[in-house]
């Protein structure tokens, strides 16, 4: 019994290491010479993607979860006055954000910052772990998210420099679910299939 609880762990150990050295999934985005048009594609790899369109005010003019396929979207932006907007690509390997500048009836892609997500989830069969630390951690804001965007958990706690938490999906329904974790300073995601 005991042989098999460490073939077990080492299992579990491999695959956790193998996830995390998954690489950045590749996106593209590509502005249109004539027009306000934006061509966007993204690889099979980025493992739920939230992809969204906002303005500097950070009102949402486009949101959708792309799961575990390709994607390729055309986006007409004909609608939208001069200014600065963010094209951006959240998921649990990086985020990567555009900073879109459209003028009269041209859009130019001025800037793109990507960040690779420092893993603070890590997930073991239908468990996620959840670990943070930080001396200027006081609160997490905790959502979970189900597949068709209605809240199944929501917490708010008072930490003092770090927190841990596991979350139990084993009798979870057959869905996708969405973690999402605030510390003030970043949002971490944690996508999960249960079924």
């Amino acid at each position: 019994m005991k042989n098999i609880m460490k073939i077990s762990a080492i299992v579990a150990l491999v695959i956790v290491s193998l996830t995390s050295m998954t690489p950045v999934p590749s996106n593209t985005l590509i502005s249109s010479h004539e027009g306000k048009n934006l061509f966007f594609t993204l690889d099979s790899q980025a493992k739920s993607s939230i992809i969204k369109i906002t303005d500097k005010t950070a009102n949402t003019l486009f949101y959708t979860t792309v799961y575990d396929n390709n994607y390729a979207k055309k986006f007409n932006l004909e609608q939208l006055a001069s200014g600065t907007y963010y094209f951006s690509i959240d998921n649990p390997q990086a985020s990567v954000t555009y900073t879109l500048d459209v003028k009269g009836d041209k859009i130019a892609i001025t800037e793109k910052e990507e960040k690779i997500a420092t893993s603070v989830f890590k997930v073991i069969g239908d468990k996620v772990i959840l670990t943070l630390s930080d001396e200027e951690l006081k609160k997490v804001d905790i959502k979970i998210t189900n597949s068709s965007e209605d809240e199944i958990f929501s917490a708010s706690e008072k930490v003092d420099g770090s927190f841990d938490k596991v979350f139990n999906f084993e009798k979870a329904i057959k869905d996708e679910y969405t973690i999402t974790v605030k510390d003030g300073k970043k949002t971490y995601f944690q996508h999960v299939t249960v079924g």
